[in-house]
């Protein structure tokens, strides 16, 4: 049985903290409150190994303290090499030893049928399985006429984020920021037909202050837009977040940025629907949406991606599965850092 603990301001945002990944993990994994307990003491972002690193370097011999990172974004923006699984990381009061598991350095996201962020609440399943299988019986006809009918062009949801700092990109790898491109495709579309909302602009809803913010955007955008933003904000290739599926189950046509690289195509392997802009200048978005043509050949693999989607979300044990495979994947990666010499004290 390993031990493990999380501390910090971010504690939360890490694979134990969510209560289906926790419990699946009975019997191989246990959460303690108190550090001192632990075999594993994990942060969920470098800001927590800074602000914590006195306390840190008193983790006994035994002990061994992980970067657990669940947020490309974090690493990119925040932390120092992304690429390096053993790092010193430079903390206020000197270098800090600690390892790093993240998409690049473990195979913790490497799903294999639902990407990992679905896995961190129960309700994407129950939620998807429905909307999904709602939408699974329209037929190519039944959604020509419903792009037809739809009245708004594009809607962005999203924080508006623009700055250099976000021009973050690793010479060698895909892992790159999409913070600025994102936003300036978003800022591109305007007039008639375009929406935006979120942190940044004139909205400025921000998410984490909503009840069920989910449910929330699913009903704020139903049935509105032909096309809906899932680009994320971090392109990894490996990081699926909710956005994709949300786009299908409102019924329009995620947007997205995705290298020849990116996993995406695994999960909408017909890129009649949807749109990628990973090689379109933001000003031409516009365009090219005007562009797409609602025809038979756009409704075919529309109605099949969402005959996908409703297999997918259909049946628990593809969602048990893949909670077995984190699980493994936790033990794995934890086992591998215990036995190895990095000790947070040296």
């Amino acid at each position: 049985m390993i031990t493990f603990a999380a501390l910090g301001d971010y504690a939360h945002r890490q694979p134990l903290a969510y209560a289906q990944i926790r419990a699946r993990c009975l019997g191989d994994i246990r959460v303690v409150a108190d550090p001192a307990r632990a075999d594993i003491v994990a942060v969920a972002h470098s800001k927590d190994l800074d602000r914590h690193a006195p306390a840190l370097r008193q983790l006994s011999a035994d002990q061994r303290l992980v970067l657990l990172s669940e947020e490309p974004f974090w690493d990119t923006i925040w932390g120092h090499d992304p690429l390096r699984r053993d790092l010193r990381h430079p903390a206020p009061d000197g270098p800090l030893p600690v390892t790093q598991l993240n998409h690049r350095t473990s195979r913790l996201y490497a799903f294999d049928r639902i990407p990992y962020f679905l896995l961190t609440d129960g309700h994407f399943r129950t939620r998807y399985a429905l909307w999904f299988g709602r939408n699974a019986r329209k037929s190519p006809r039944d959604w020509q006429a419903h792009f037809a009918a739809l009245p708004g062009q594009a809607a962005f949801m999203m924080a508006r984020r623009v700055s250099p700092r976000y021009e973050v990109a690793f010479p060698g790898s895909s892992l790159r920021s999409l913070c600025n491109q994102r936003s300036a495709i978003a800022e591109a579309c305007q007039g008639p037909g375009f929406a935006h909302m979120g942190k940044g602009w004139p909205d400025n809803t921000i998410r984490q202050a909503l009840v069920d913010w989910h449910l929330e955007k699913y009903l704020a955008l139903r049935g509105r837009f032909r096309f809906v933003s899932a680009i994320e904000n971090t392109h990894e290739p490996a990081y699926v977040t909710e956005k994709l599926f949300d786009a299908y189950a409102l019924g329009s046509v995620p947007l997205y940025m995705a290298g020849p690289d990116h996993r995406v195509r695994e999960l909408a392997p017909d890129p009649e629907s949807w749109v990628n802009l990973w090689d379109t200048a933001p000003e031409r978005v516009p365009e090219r949406l005007s562009a797409v043509a609602f025809g038979p050949a756009f409704c075919d693999a529309y109605t099949a991606q969402q005959q996908r989607l409703a297999e997918l979300f259909r049946d628990r044990a593809t969602l048990d599965a893949e909670l077995d495979r984190l699980r493994a994947a936790l033990v794995a990666e934890f086992a591998a850092v215990l036995g190895s010499g990095l000790i947070a004290n040296r």
